[in-house]
């Protein structure tokens, strides 16, 4: 009997293997469509290279997950588990990744993780009303079903909830996972900057299981080290850039601006998919798909940083979206600007919904038999976790026509 099997060249972890049901799944059409979703959003608009796409990462969490279960010789059973959620956690991803989370969140009532587990128990499709006629592909669903899976299991790791075996979901959810490991090499390689060196089959080998709890022998302090690093300074240099913040701000904003009254459903979208559909809207949302598509992005006016943020109450207003937006109006209004062109972003709020494990350090090390604090063996733990991305912690962006007079007097307006 042939064997079902296929071979992937990634640049990252050079050949992928995969056999029988992680074909079938990649052949599914919610992992075909993250081919057209980058990885990095807008990050391509100060880093050329980053281009990526969202499959590309599945693939590698899928890859990491399998070796990691290799070193720890689980049994067949619980290593396929823990591939299906790898290879599979992203598939409720919508256009340009976590850009429009907030707006996701704020609209819909879910975020990319709620749509991930619909998809994988079959509760929602990622077909538009036509596009089914042409696909006969099985679904997620259809194949994880076909093969006896049991998707709630898979579901369950990918959420971080399995309770009797914790250590499979902290090989994908936990203060470092198979998820952050590869999205952390793959973004600095396509970006091109320095921070993610990491030596990910030394680190896979200081794994081990304590009292059911994934953790890193004594001797692979110095592999943590490393990765939290790396983690910290991707953060600061490369996911927050302000210039890539703007961009994301901006799309958000066509979006918030839309005045239809069919919801918007742009999280089945693609990439592609949505800058068409918002050019189509004309007036605003033209401008700013335009605008993205020339690199001619707002400005920053104001900005301050956490240090610096005297009356520090205020960030705590602003992360209530409809108190930021009649701010945004307010300002337009004051200083005579179009409806749109005035952003808030107090972005400190959204990072941690999008990355919740961000400052977390909380990994056992084991050591002489018992289980000790990462703090314990080395200060960087602590760093980390003091440390503050990004760099503002609170900004207002603008058409740069109306850059001077908000630098002006958006101050007075915002402290009132």
């Amino acid at each position: 009997m042939m064997e079902n099997s296929k071979i992937v060249r990634d640049p990252i972890h050079g050949d992928i293997k995969l056999s029988d049901i992680f074909v079938d799944l990649l052949e599914t059409p919610e992992l075909q469509r993250l081919y057209n979703i980058k990885q990095l959003g807008f990050a391509d608009l100060v880093f050329p290279g980053a281009h990526h796409t969202r499959l590309e990462h599945c693939l590698g969490v899928f890859w990491i997950a399998s070796q990691i279960g290799d070193a720890l010789e689980l049994d067949a059973g619980d290593c396929d588990l823990i591939k299906c959620a790898g290879i599979l956690h992203d598939i409720g991803h919508g256009p340009f990744s976590h850009t429009l989370e907030a707006i996701l969140l704020e609209k819909f009532g879910v975020d990319h993780v709620d749509l991930t587990e619909k998809l994988i128990l079959g509760e929602y499709s990622i077909f538009d009303s036509e596009e089914s006629t042409f696909i006969e592909s099985e679904n997620v669903c259809g194949v994880l079903d076909a093969l006896g899976v049991d998707k709630k299991r898979v579901v369950d790791i990918i959420r971080g909830k399995v309770s009797e075996k914790p250590f499979l979901s902290q090989i994908l959810n936990s203060s470092i996972d198979a998820d952050q490991l590869d999205y952390l090499i793959r973004d600095a390689y396509y970006t091109g900057v320095a921070f993610g060196m990491i030596d990910v089959e030394r680190f896979v080998q200081m794994l081990s299981v304590f009292d059911g709890n994934l953790v890193v022998k004594r001797k692979g302090v110095s592999s943590i080290e490393n990765i939290l690093m790396a983690r910290a300074l991707m953060y600061s240099s490369v996911y927050f850039h302000k210039t890539v913040r703007i961009a994301e701000l901006m799309l958000s904003k066509a979006i918030e601006q839309l005045v239809d009254p069919e919801p918007f459903e742009f999280f089945r979208m693609t990439d592609s998919e949505i800058i068409s559909a918002l050019k189509s809207k004309g007036g605003f949302q033209h401008e700013i798909i335009t605008r993205l598509k020339y690199r001619r992005l707002f400005k920053q006016a104001y900005s301050v940083s956490l240090a610096d943020l005297e009356d520090k109450s205020i960030l705590g207003k602003l992360e209530n979206s409809g108190f930021r937006k009649g701010l945004e109006h307010e300002m337009e209004e004051a200083f005579g600007i179009p409806r749109g062109h005035v952003i808030i972003d107090v972005p400190r709020f959204e990072l941690m919904r999008a990355e919740p494990r961000i400052n977390k350090t909380d990994i056992g090390v084991e050591d002489l038999g018992e289980v000790r604090s990462l703090d314990d063996f080395t200060p960087v733990a602590g760093a980390v976790r003091s440390r503050v991305a990004p760099d503002w912690a609170l900004m207002v962006v603008t058409d740069e026509r109306y850059r001077d007079v908000v630098f002006r007097k958006a101050e007075k307006l915002l402290f009132a």
